[in-house]
């Protein structure tokens, strides 16, 4: 046999070879279900990659990959090996993953209400609807084979080729996209914050206070509540008053928006090198240069030298729940356990989770004795959230050990939607989402101000009492979002406050400001004119540094698509033109 034959021969059997692998691959592993079910996983990751990274597709896909694996052998055994198994199985993944729709479908209500009372929990009713979706996968799967089988021009479409086909260039399109949306955020993403490196000039005081952040979100400033809203708020300023508060009565937030907000004020500087770095990449940017300060805040490096120790209370909101470096996180929720490892779920992966056959499954759990082998817990609704926050501050608050110093950063969710209190802190009888559904959501706002009112006066007479020295910060992130940003989000239609009437704007970036300062004067808490002047002016007070206090400025931030382009509102704001110092941070 000459080379040349030879050569051929060897590329004829390797290719032979080749294809009967990937013949045993596809008759023999659930390889297509799990491409399959990545891709929407991708697909989700691809939505929401303005707040999420892309690591936290990792966990949904294992989750998924094992169920589709499961589902897939089990057809197998069923059905035998070719493309029935692969047809149920791929339908049967696809209805678990969206399995909120078709729960309140109407094949599942009917399958539901055949239900006796006893199995009535969110996991019976799962596993039987389960059960109905999967024998309807199996005859279908069935019935097309069936089909195919029967009829010989079917059979030379070469349906299980076509179909592996369709699978894996899906898949690689979806791959495509997001390796195309990885590297256009590639700056954004690998941003790392300079390294904090201030020195105080003079000696702290003798005794460190404990400082308590808190920003209570979408807490409006009293002359916007009263000029927007018709809402008295003089109650607890007067409160705030007698336990040693100043408040400023018609304060501004520096940034309209939570992630800019908080960050610059834990940073206490402004954002021009933001919009010089990322202002100009793509017009639908990355929140992770935001994030990267509220994972580490600039503050907290400075008070951990001074030894401090930080205390992050959770919201429910990613920016401040995850990847936080603090020493405690005492009402960190939404964890999934794996072999007795804490897994916290991000947005978007509880999202894919909760809205899956996954959930009822994984509360349930899976344990040998006490070695929990697959469980997801801490799932809090924002109700039960907010009264996590109120506990953990209380015990920070009344720990026996007053020797060392305390950080406590604490967002709480509310009174920003959804709206889960009426004033007497009970389940209102209304829709508590952002419309008028019921009542107007200014009464929905109000009502939960009015409660959120009365649980502020009793965690601030609970840590004036226990630390009378205490240095507390309440100060709002933004104000309420008004009506006008309602409706469908896009790129010429999503949160942008410039398009507000002045009106408007002014309740969107009015705040709550409320600041007790033990021992300072009046006029030294009077320079804390700003939120990103406040920590200026503790560090300076009371632990020797000597930060100068910056101008009083207000950006309105693009939309969600461009969050790096800052426009000076001073203006609109405040009346006169814009300060001449503040447009060095546009």
């Amino acid at each position: 046999m000459s080379q040349h034959k030879k050569a051929s021969h060897q590329n004829e059997l390797k290719h032979r070879s080749y294809r009967r692998w990937l013949r045993f691959a596809a008759d023999n592993t659930p390889a297509a279900e799990i491409v399959f079910i990545s891709t929407f996983i991708l697909i989700r990751w691809w939505n929401n990659s303005d707040f999420s990274y892309f690591t936290e597709v990792f966990v949904p896909i294992m989750l998924f990959g094992a169920l589709a694996s499961v589902i897939f052998y089990i057809y197998r055994l069923i059905l035998g090996r070719g493309i029935g198994a692969h047809i149920a199985a791929l339908i049967l993944i696809y209805l678990f993953y969206i399995f909120q729709f078709v729960e309140n479908s109407r094949l599942g209500k009917t399958v539901y209400d055949i239900l006796p009372g006893f199995l009535s929990s969110a996991f019976s009713r799962s596993v039987l609807l389960a059960l109905v979706l999967g024998l309807f996968c199996g005859l279908l799967a069935w019935a097309v084979v069936w089909v195919f089988e029967r009829y010989d021009t079917l059979k030379r479409i070469q349906p299980y080729k076509v179909l592996l086909f369709t699978i894996a260039f899906i898949f690689l399109f979806q791959l495509y996209r997001t390796g195309s949306r990885l590297y256009e955020l590639r700056h954004q993403l690998t941003y790392r914050p300079p390294a904090v490196n201030i020195q105080p000039s003079a000696a702290a005081a003798a005794r460190k206070p404990d400082i308590y952040y808190f920003v209570f979100d979408r807490y409006n400033s009293p002359v916007s509540l009263k000029e927007n809203f018709n809402f008295d708020n003089s109650d607890i300023v007067n409160f705030l008053g007698r336990q040693g508060f100043t408040t400023r009565q018609n304060a501004f937030s520096n940034y309209p928006f939570t992630m800019s907000s908080i960050s610059s004020t834990l940073r206490m500087d402004y954002y021009p090198d933001y919009q010089k770095m990322f202002g100009g990449q793509g017009n639908w940017q990355s929140a992770a240069p935001y994030r990267r300060v509220l994972s580490n805040p600039p503050l907290a490096q400075i008070l951990s030298k001074q030894g401090y120790t930080y205390n992050q209370v959770s919201s429910w909101w990613d920016f401040t729940r995850l990847n936080i470096e603090a020493d405690n996180h005492p009402t960190q929720s939404f964890r999934l356990r794996i072999l007795n490892k804490n897994l916290f779920q991000s947005d978007l992966q509880r999202d894919i989770i909760n809205k899956s056959i996954l959930s009822p499954w994984l509360k349930k759990g899976l344990a040998f004795g006490n070695f929990g082998l697959l469980k997801y817990d801490l799932d809090r609704n924002p109700a039960e959230n907010f009264e996590a926050q109120m506990k953990a501050i209380g015990e920070i608050a009344g720990r026996a050990d007053k020797d060392s110093p305390q950080f406590t950063f604490a967002h709480i969710l509310a009174p920003h939607p959804p709206y889960v209190f009426d004033q007497n802190g009970n389940p209102p009888p209304y829709d508590n989402e952002s419309n008028d559904n019921g009542v107007d959501e200014k009464v929905k706002y109000t009502n939960e101000m009015t409660y959120i009112n009365k649980r502020m006066k009793e965690m601030v007479s609970n840590i004036t009492r226990q630390s009378p020295d205490a240095v507390i910060v309440i100060q709002a992130d933004e104000g309420p979002y008004p009506k006008q940003f309602r409706g469908p989000m896009s790129p010429s239609h999503y949160y942008d406050p410039i398009n507000l009437p002045d009106q408007m704007m002014k309740q969107k970036f009015g705040i709550m400001a409320s600041y007790r300062m033990p021992g300072l004067t009046t006029d030294e808490i009077q320079q804390a004119d700003s939120s990103v002047n406040v920590f200026r002016v503790i560090l300076d007070n009371y632990l020797g540094y000597e930060l100068p206090v910056l101008p009083d400025c207000h950006f309105a931030t693009g939309t969600k698509f461009d969050i790096y382009t800052y426009t000076l509102v001073n203006d609109r704001l405040m009346g006169g033109p814009n300060p001449d110092e503040c447009k060095q941070y546009e």
